[in-house]
């Protein structure tokens, strides 16, 4: 894999990802693997009972990449792009351990609250792959450039000014982000869902346990969970969601004074 873009440190600590350009695109197998993604993925969604999972109401819903996963890392971290992460990084590769993952954005919906992935202060970081183009339509995810720069509560986040990008990529691009840059996924207004598959990247701990991940490509919830609770909180996120604000607002204001 190639791709032309010089190591940014400094630029990648500002803003708190990069976006890589490479050669994949009209690589045979690498476009061979997109189409059987996109297949499986079309097979899945018709077949599996989604509508149970937590996270379709809001339209957010994650992916286990089973079999494909091995297949796209062999694809993508190849010797320079490692030497590229260490160098952003300042941290060699073999220190980290690194799953897979993705999320899938279902048509008309799709519209989350900014957020991070995890607590601030570990080090996570993710290498996103485009099998697809991900357009302003069909459901980009937004960043707010240089928001993981110091740790900041929901109310001062809430508050502060914003710079917001939305991230456009074409098919073969590669993204990496900061974990704990404030993000959001945006509304699908397109008629097909939209897939990002990603590797999470994560230092070594002796005290993480191994995930026993299915091998299977699968459509899984998000966040929200699987019963009457979590199908109501999801309902209350998409059709109330002032209540949520305020309420995050209210305790992380008071959370300074406990």
């Amino acid at each position: 894999m190639i791709f032309n873009k010089l190591v940014n440190k400094s630029s990648f600590d500002k803003n708190g990802y990069v976006l890589l350009n490479t050669n994949l695109k009209g690589n045979l197998i690498f476009d061979k693997l997109c189409i059987e993604i996109e297949s499986l993925l079309k097979k899945k969604i018709k077949t599996s009972n989604i509508k149970n999972l937590g996270g379709y109401i809001v339209g957010n819903l994650n992916i286990n990449q089973g079999h494909f996963g091995p297949k796209l890392y062999s694809i993508i971290f190849k010797n320079k792009f490692k030497k590229y992460f260490q160098t952003l990084t300042l941290k060699k590769f073999s220190l980290f351990d690194i799953r897979h993952g993705g999320n899938l954005t279902l048509p008309k919906k799709g519209n989350q609250m900014f957020h991070i992935d995890g607590g601030y202060k570990s080090e996570m970081y993710l290498v996103s792959i485009a099998t697809e183009n991900i357009t302003l339509d069909n459901g980009p995810t937004e960043v707010c450039i240089g928001s993981h720069i110091k740790p900041k509560t929901f109310d001062e986040f809430f508050f502060e000014k914003k710079i917001k990008k939305k991230l456009l990529m074409k098919r073969g691009q590669i993204l990496i982000r900061k974990h704990n840059l404030w993000h959001r996924g945006t509304k699908n207004l397109s008629d097909k869902p939209r897939l990002l598959l990603s590797f999470i990247i994560t230092l070594k701990n002796k005290k993480n346990k191994k995930n026993q991940v299915s091998p299977k490509f699968e459509i899984m919830r998000n966040s929200f969970r699987n019963n009457f609770i979590g199908r109501l909180h999801e309902i209350i996120y998409v059709k109330f969601k002032f209540i949520i604000i305020i309420t995050k607002i209210l305790v992380s204001f008071f959370k300074k004074f406990l």
